[in-house]
């Protein structure tokens, strides 16, 4: 591919949001499937194949329709850039490191803020992955050898097998997973890894503390590992489903102070929301079920007064002056 081609190709998705978006999808389709499979290029099958497994979830906002086919005049300069470009875009990331036997690269699948997706391992183990969440896939994964990083939340329903077990590893814990389904929030720019079992059993470890390696839980129980003190608790799931409401497009939460739930709105909707210090501390419980930003925003606004003012895909919120 010719330079100008490659320049006007990035210059059509820096100015296309749906677009960047789709190419995203698809470049992401083409990694996991070739660095998963047998061999180290993926062919049609094999990328239609894994289409069935992978599938991106449908928008929050009603009457939102994503663009499906306007990367069609792209598809030629698209294949191409697959094959020659794969380690340039900044959602994918390919590194290689060498073990006493071979070279083990990693894939990176990066779902964006806004995005749900499915994920089906080659051991029949399913993902759910929620928006702003990145999945690192070892090149060596396979059904004696199931292991992978999470970095954000995802759905796990893992296949029994009681000589692999499947490891789970985030920044700061690991999961062990025999035959198990669970949700599994370990954001990195978050302070809680919490995990919530609904079936099977999961064990900790890799954290320095002792309170932590070696403990079981249990199904009905959640746990929350608390990265900068290293305390860690386990206690029992007071709602069943609601940890992993947001496959369906929910947003379930019990006195969350704003900031927190703020970050959770930042990724079920892909914006950013600036909060005035006064109100950060201000706790809700509630439910969000598939409304637009703006509605959602307004509801907060009426249980604690606040002015709500939108800058392109910025919120700001400030408190209603002398509001009594």
């Amino acid at each position: 591919m010719r330079e100008s081609e490659k320049i006007r190709f990035y210059s059509a998705l820096e100015n296309d949001v749906n677009l960047k978006r789709e190419f995203i999808k698809q470049k992401n389709l083409w990694a996991v499937s070739s660095s998963i499979g047998t061999s180290t290029h993926a062919s049609e099958s094999n990328v239609n194949t894994f289409l069935y497994r992978f599938n991106t979830a449908k928008g929050l906002d009603k009457g939102h329709q994503r663009l499906r086919i306007k990367l069609n005049s792209y598809k030629v300069a698209a294949a191409v850039m697959f094959a020659l470009l794969l380690g340039s875009v900044a959602y994918l990331l390919q590194q290689n490191a060498v073990d006493d036997q071979s070279a083990v690269f990693y894939t990176e699948t990066y779902v964006p803020k806004g995005e749900k997706s499915e994920l089906l391992l080659p051991d029949g183990t399913h993902l759910f992955i929620n928006a702003d969440s990145r999945v690192r896939i070892p090149s060596n994964f396979s059904a004696t050898n199931r292991r992978l990083e999470l970095n954000g939340e995802a759905y796990f329903s893992v296949v029994h097998d009681v000589e692999n077990p499947f490891l789970v590893e985030t920044e700061s814990i690991t999961i062990e997973v025999l035959g198990t389904s669970f949700d599994l929030s370990c954001y990195s720019d978050d302070e809680l890894v919490t995990t919530t079992l609904d079936e099977g059993s999961v064990r900790f470890s890799g954290a320095n503390n002792n309170t932590v390696n070696g403990r079981y839980l249990k199904p009905g129980q959640t746990a929350h590992y608390h990265k900068s003190s290293g305390l860690f608790k386990i206690h029992k799931t007071e709602e069943q489903n609601d940890a992993s409401a947001w496959k369906d497009g929910k947003l379930k939460f019990k006195d969350l102070p704003f900031v927190a739930l703020a970050k959770k709105i930042e990724r079920l909707y892909d914006v950013e929301i600036e909060i005035d210090e006064s109100l950060k501390y201000e706790r809700y419980t509630g439910e969000i079920n598939e409304e637009t930003v703006w509605a959602v925003m307004n509801h907060f606004a009426i249980a604690t007064p606040f002015n709500v003012e939108t800058v392109g895909r910025k919120i700001i919120v400030t408190p209603k002056k002398n509001f009594k």
